[in-house]
């Protein structure tokens, strides 16, 4: 009993796999193959291209043990992983934020342009503006210059009328002698 509950244990550490996961690259332009257990003497399961994204499940001597491609496992020679990003795929994440931010400053270049045109309309607002304020702070005095006109008028109407009337009672009370 000892025995086979040895035997179990053993087993179960031996077959069940590690619960980390470090993600990896394929170095260089090449393709490597996937073999099915540790050694260059064991069937190849698959290949794999440059730049592709394995996980690295544990290692043994110069070998890696992964999983790829909807969680396939197999055996690559450790020499052809590394952990840096290889640099066509950090080309391409660099173009894509190229891309991205060239968008954003196409974006605020037309958004500037037009708080431009609204800047120049509200100038020309506010101008106008002063303009016609300065004409509403000038029109009191002009009706006041048109009341003094007129009242000068009426005044010199008046003034004329009275010395018509007296220069007439002058006249009657000069031919009454």
């Amino acid at each position: 009993m000892k025995k086979l509950l040895f035997m179990i244990l053993i087993s179960f550490i031996l077959f069940s796999s590690p619960s980390y996961s470090k993600t990896m690259y394929i170095i260089d332009k090449v393709t490597i193959t996937v073999r099915r257990q540790p050694g260059l003497d064991f069937k190849i399961v698959d290949q794999l291209a440059s730049n592709e994204t394995v996980n690295l499940l544990k290692t043994e001597e110069s070998w890696a043990q992964i999983s790829f491609k909807d969680s396939k496992t197999g055996w690559v020679l450790k020499r052809f992983l590394t952990e840096e990003t290889p640099k066509p795929i950090q080309i391409a994440e660099l173009k894509k934020t190229v891309n991205t931010q060239a968008e954003k400053i196409a974006a605020l270049e037309k958004e500037n342009i037009t708080l431009k045109q609204s800047k120049a309309k509200m100038t020309e607002l506010i101008s106008s503006l002063k303009i016609e304020i300065q004409s509403l702070k000038e029109e009191p005095y002009r009706i006041m210059l048109l009341l003094v006109g007129v009242a000068i008028f009426l005044f010199g109407c008046i003034v004329t009328l009275i010395i018509q009337r007296t220069g007439q009672r002058r006249r009657k009370s000069s031919l009454s002698f």
